[in-house]
């Protein structure tokens, strides 16, 4: 790489990082940290750090518990993933994310709630091409998650879908918006983990109340998101949850269905990774999936242990994040 590409990449990097320099930030909201008037601004309750999600005013835990590992895993059954939810929710957190695809994660979720629905702002997904099988799938989760309602529905995967007619009268992104208003869901998302170039048109309908993609120090090499589709997202106020915080699950080691896999990123780099994700502008949440209760603690040490990267940890992450996405590759799929 030159000398003129790795100067580049590191503005870039500081930019998108927010990093303090003298105990003073570098620039603005526009090249640093979030504005507070654009919700993402932290604040603390009860010692867990809380930001506010974008356009929906709603305050979030920095960390939103991830139960695809979980429910990926054929091992573990809906009763340990409620302990998981369970314990996480004792420690404060407030933010709990699922899917119907994520094998039994629903059902464990919809275990743990019961009294607790109205302590936790609830995520779920419709992995969908048609209103009908759109309609089936929500159905389904509000069975399996026991409650008539979610905080949050996203349009799963956006890369994965048929995207052409979404957002037609009989689209399925349409759909999402008119249960947002018969009142099945509070707020619309949209989540992505490739084909960045997808999402750009459904932010701009300013329908979107919040935006859950990847976000890390390798894969901002790959796909940018940071610094192609978050600005578009910050425009709109929508909320933004960064998910594959670590780089997802490790390939070679059989993926989120094996309890032991783990994540792509070495464990010596994942408070780094943590202070990266947190540090970029306009995040408000970090969704970190978890096999086990132990990760569910340590994540948690992590995430409130935050501080800002200095100038020196910021060179390093460059270096190591041009390095590991040469390694890489595209790997959550193509990015256009």
């Amino acid at each position: 790489m030159s000398d003129e590409h790795r100067s580049y990449s590191r503005r870039e990097f500081v930019r998108q990082s927010g990093l303090v320099a003298g105990g003073m930030l570098l620039g603005s909201a526009s090249v640093g940290r979030a504005d507070p008037s654009q919700g993402s601004s932290p604040s603390k309750t009860d010692d867990w750090p809380k930001r506010v999600l974008g356009r929906t005013g709603v305050s979030v835990t920095t960390m939103a518990l991830g139960t695809a590992p979980m429910g990926h895993c054929e091992q573990i059954l809906p009763p340990e993933i409620a302990e998981a939810v369970n314990l996480a929710l004792d420690q404060g957190v407030n933010f709990v994310d699922t899917a119907p695809i994520y094998g039994d994660a629903e059902d464990g979720v919809g275990l743990a709630l019961g009294k607790r629905r109205k302590e936790v702002f609830l995520a779920t997904k419709v992995w969908a091409d048609t209103v009908k099988d759109a309609e089936k799938s929500l159905a389904n989760s509000m069975k399996r998650l026991k409650t008539d309602w979610v905080d949050l529905l996203y349009y799963h995967s956006v890369g994965n879908r048929k995207v052409d007619g979404a957002m037609e009268p009989d689209g399925v992104f349409t759909w999402l918006v008119q249960q947002k208003k018969a009142g099945k869901c509070r707020f619309v998302g949209i989540s992505g983990h490739h084909l960045p170039g997808r999402m750009r048109a459904f932010l701009e309908t300013n329908e979107v109340d919040v935006l859950m993609t990847v976000v890390n120090f390798v894969d901002c090499n790959t796909y940018r998101f940071e610094q192609d589709v978050l600005p578009i997202a910050r425009k709109h106020n929508a909320g933004i949850v960064a998910m594959k915080v670590f780089g997802g699950a490790r390939r070679n080691a059989g993926s989120y269905r094996n309890a032991k896999c783990p994540p792509e990123l070495d464990t010596q780099y994942l408070d780094l990774a943590v202070r990266y994700s947190l540090g970029v502008e306009g995040v408000a949440t970090l969704n970190l999936g978890v096999h086990n209760k132990e990760q569910v603690l340590k994540n948690i040490e992590m995430v409130k242990a935050y501080q800002p990267l200095s100038l020196a940890e910021s060179d390093s992450l460059v270096q190591l994040g041009t390095k590991l996405a040469a390694e890489w590759g595209p790997h959550f799929g193509p990015v256009a």
